[in-house]
């Protein structure tokens, strides 16, 4: 399944050349209230932004605000929905800034499931195994009192959670997903089927650790298993770097321009994903229903 919904913002405002940017709201309702969640790159008053962190199996809109000639916002009058993002009982991560990043994980209801999975040649090179206890963190301070047989006590809202998370890789290329998922080191999103009750998070994870199935097992097997520890925290304004196809990574390939245009490549070529995926982006916005790739309606 996709992990986001391409979301297309065209701003046209007349004789105004139009703004280099955007911000992106998002809401259940095409009346609001609106969740501001990332900022979109204009070209010409078009651009497209990839929402990773929209909310599965449930309606929502976008409207797009910008800056006017004279500094104050203005909501734009183009809006994109309804759009739905459907589920398939998988567990996804996100990177909000980084889309092209998101790993969606099959699960394991058990223990022998997993042992059946990490067993099978076949399947899904992502498994989730398991989610550990939460710990609702205090915010309290306590302070010895002269003379008295208790301390002042200080205290605040307690914490969202900590918690972590067990995950099972089977392929040497599903282990560089995760380090590419991980290494930025930042936030990311965490959106998982209703029936674990965890709502929609973002979190912070700390350190991540991978290991061989077992200690009797031959390490040429590329199977790892990997834990990590994380802690709830405000949402991200996202600031995108592309998707998997479209993405300025791709430059660090040619050291000059020079470099670039000796191969036939063009910047435009980078922005379209036909670099990095040549024949098969479109325009590089193919993953929502607004591109021209394989899941879009050439809008």
């Amino acid at each position: 399944m996709a992990t986001s919904i391409t979301v297309r913002a065209d701003i046209s405002v007349g004789a105004f050349d139009g703004p280099l940017t955007a911000y992106v709201e998002r809401s259940t309702s095409a009346t609001g209230p609106w969740k501001r969640i990332g900022i979109v790159q204009l070209t010409g008053g078009r651009g497209y932004f990839y929402d990773n962190t929209a909310p599965l199996d449930t309606p929502v809109w976008y409207r797009f605000v910008y800056l006017n000639l004279a500094g104050v916002e203005t909501v734009s009058g183009f809006m994109v929905g309804p759009v739905t993002l459907d589920s398939d009982g998988t567990i996804i991560l996100s990177d909000p800034n980084r889309p092209w990043a998101d790993i969606e994980f099959s699960l394991c209801a058990s223990a022998e499931a997993l042992m059946t999975q990490a067993c099978n040649p076949g399947g899904a090179e992502f498994v989730w195994s398991r989610f550990d206890g939460r710990t609702q963190r205090a915010s309290v301070g306590l302070f010895d009192r002269l003379d008295s047989q208790t301390p002042a006590d200080v205290y605040g809202r307690r914490k969202s959670w900590d918690s972590g998370a067990r995950l099972l890789t089977k392929t040497l290329a599903a282990r560089d997903r995760v380090d590419d998922l991980f290494t930025a080191g930042g936030p990311l999103y965490l959106r998982a089927p209703a029936v674990y009750g965890i709502r929609d998070v973002t979190i912070q994870p700390q350190d991540l650790a991978d290991d061989y199935l077992t200690e009797a097992i031959d390490q040429r097997w590329p199977h790892r298993i990997w834990s990590f520890g994380y802690t709830v925290v405000d949402d991200v304004l996202a600031v995108q770097q592309g998707t998997d196809c479209a993405n300025w990574c791709a430059i660090e390939t040619f050291p000059t321009f020079a470099d670039l245009t000796a191969t036939g490549q063009t910047f435009g070529a980078i922005a379209a994903g036909e670099t990095v995926c040549p024949g098969t982006s479109g325009d590089g916005y193919g993953l929502g229903p607004y591109g021209d790739g394989p899941y879009g309606d050439g809008g």
